[in-house]
């Protein structure tokens, strides 16, 4: 299989996951599910509280919660995502990434931990150099994809993506634990608006950088 359907359909698997995970977590923590997206962009087809979109890139799970939506005077929150214990507060955006990376590292064994570990350094070190470093490990993944099974070559998609989604910024899972550890449990602090807004800039930076760098390197692989 071409390594560019399989980044395709690791993209896809990781995204099924990550987000039927959460969503399943959040329903054992007794946590109303408002929606479940699968992909972004326009809604191709939905049903129930499920929408299926055109990008198989990313999703989302909407879950009740007082700072997003309005609700009735008498209604407690129980089942309000921030009137969560401290504990279930954390638990529910790393609980996609955790189930992934213990996939991730069930299939790939002892060198999944060190590849895993690397990833941190290897995203930040790729976005400051995405013309450079990133096509060189861009590079490194093409290669793994060529002389290795699928299953192995998602394990380390998987993990790459795992630290991704655990870095600290606002947006990803990192980001909303690190907030939610911060509000100490309590269902809003006035401050949190505004850090979250500075939280997310250095996220979307380093993801738009890759955006380059996936863009360069396929159109120097197509110009080749």
């Amino acid at each position: 299989m071409h390594p560019a359907f399989q980044l395709l359909l690791c993209f896809i698997l990781f995204m099924l996951i990550h987000i039927s995970v959460m969503a399943a977590c959040a329903r054992a923590l007794g946590i109303t599910v408002r929606g479940i997206s699968y992909g972004v962009g326009p809604t191709l087809l939905t049903v129930g509280k499920i929408h299926l979109k055109l990008l198989p890139l990313a999703g989302n799970v909407v879950l009740k919660d007082t700072r997003e939506e309005t609700l009735y005077d008498d209604d407690r929150c129980l089942d309000a995502y921030n009137f969560q214990p401290l504990w279930k507060q954390v638990l529910l955006p790393l609980s996609g990434v955790g189930m992934l990376l213990a996939l991730s590292l069930g299939i790939m064994g002892a060198s999944g931990w060190e590849r895993f570990v690397a990833a941190f350094g290897q995203i930040i070190h790729g976005a400051l150099a995405p013309l450079s470093t990133a096509q060189a490990l861009l590079g490194d993944g093409e290669s793994f994809a060529r002389t290795h099974g699928f299953a192995l070559v998602f394990a380390l998609f998987s993990l790459k993506l795992c630290a991704f989604n655990l870095l600290p910024f606002a947006g990803l899972n990192g980001g909303q634990a690190l907030l939610a550890i911060a509000r100490g449990g309590k269902p809003y602090v006035a401050w949190e608006e505004s850090v979250a807004k500075w939280l997310l800039l250095p996220g979307l930076a380093i993801l738009l950088a890759w955006v380059a760098a996936f863009g360069w390197y396929g159109w120097q692989a197509m110009s080749a």
